[in-house]
């Protein structure tokens, strides 16, 4: 039986292997046909119309043409804002939102910390006495509290001004805090990198200062999924760095500015493609999310974001777990819904940091309601800093 099991993993190690392969030739491929556009043609927005394609021959001056000091276009084809003037970003905390235009590079790193502390039954409070006794369950333990702490450091480069590639490397720090029947409470931490993220934006469709970009991504399973605390057990799915699979997701982002003020929207999904090497698969998420930002002063600006999450429960299930002993271990109690506000600020450095961002969001859930028991998620905050050239 043994085995059979090793060659079941190692038949799941090569599969994610040979998904990783894919992914990367599909995004490789997709880098090219955005640079098979032909060099001669560029886009020029048509007053009230949407960006229409002209030749450089028809889109150079003649010789008779008088110079002017105007500043030129924007390259996505909108009015160049003033100096200081530009429309507020999208708030950090959104995925892709921003694709390189008119910059070749972009170097972020953000900083993220999750609190999540006391459980949820649906949508009610449930202490860990009634979990115990009330649902007659007879759990050994039950979750506490969870801090996750992420840096991520993000590379983007733009090799056509229709192509984004981005690379992202997570490292993770999880403490997990657990009250045992008896009372005591008990700490297990894990760190180390995450499952480094893969990811292509393309424009999409864009009128006047309306626009909008798609992205597709692919997460290498570089994380780790079967960390052990000290005696050699098994920590729970939320103390994992990864889920060992290759995880597909899209999206589909839309921006549109006026003067001091931009809006947008967001879909977001993500799917594990297959089972891990411990015979499950994690649930997919779906994100949706609304926001409106408005500048402040030069170069500040104040943004509010509602955001809707999905998450679905684990297909399988890790067979070290035991459902009934801790319900951080049921894979079937990982689901849920959540509705969060979150308000956030951007930073455009000036003058010789021209091109630099600091930015921050506080994300709170309004509402939530989970498959439990499970923790209940009380905040995130996410600050980082962009230097795009």
């Amino acid at each position: 039986m043994r085995t059979r099991r090793s060659e079941r993993a190692a038949g799941r190690t090569g599969a994610g292997r040979g998904w990783a392969v894919v992914a990367a030739g599909l995004i490789a491929a997709i880098a090219l046909v955005g640079q098979a556009e032909p060099d001669g043609a560029v886009e020029r927005a048509a007053p009230g119309d949407g960006a229409t394609r002209t030749s450089a021959a028809e889109a150079a001056p003649s010789a008779s043409t008088s110079t002017s000091t105007t500043a030129p276009p924007a390259p996505n084809g909108t009015p160049p804002a003033k100096p200081g003037h530009a429309a507020p970003p999208s708030p950090i905390g959104a995925r892709f939102a921003e694709p390189l235009e008119g910059q070749r590079m972009r170097i972020r790193y953000q900083w993220r910390r999750s609190k999540s502390q006391g459980l949820l039954l649906a949508d009610r409070d449930a202490r860990p006495g009634y979990v115990r006794d009330g649902l007659f369950v007879d759990y050994a333990e039950t979750p506490r509290a969870l801090d996750v702490t992420t840096h991520t450091v993000e590379v983007a480069y733009a090799p056509h001004p229709r192509t984004t590639l981005i690379l992202q490397v997570p490292f993770l720090v999880k403490d997990l805090e657990t009250l045992e029947a008896s009372g005591d409470r008990r700490r297990d931490q894990t760190e180390g990198i995450g499952d480094v993220t893969l990811g292509l934006v393309v424009p999409f469709i864009r009128r006047g200062r309306e626009s909008s970009h798609v992205h597709i991504a692919f997460d290498v399973p570089s994380g780790g999924f079967r960390k052990h605390d000290e005696a050699g057990r098994r920590l729970p799915y939320d103390s994992q760095l990864g889920n060992g699979t290759v995880d597909f997701e899209w999206g589909w982002t839309y921006r549109g500015e006026r003067d001091g003020l931009s809006w947008g929207g967001q879909a977001v999904g993500r799917h594990p493609l297959g089972q891990n090497g411990l015979d499950y698969r994690e649930g997919s998420r779906f994100e949706a999310s609304l926001w409106s930002g408005v500048r402040i002063i030069d170069g500040l600006s104040a943004s509010l974001r509602v955001q809707w999450q999905k998450q679905n429960n684990l297909s399988g299930r890790d067979r070290g777990f035991d459902p009934i002993a801790d319900p951080a271990e049921n894979g079937k109690a990982r689901g849920g819904t959540r509705f969060l506000l979150g308000p956030g600020l951007a930073w455009d450095l000036p003058g010789v940091l021209r091109g630099q961002r600091l930015a921050v969001e506080l994300a709170v859930p309004v509402h939530q309601n989970l498959d439990g028991p499970q923790l209940e998620q009380d905040w995130t905050l996410t600050t980082g800093w962009q230097w795009a050239y």
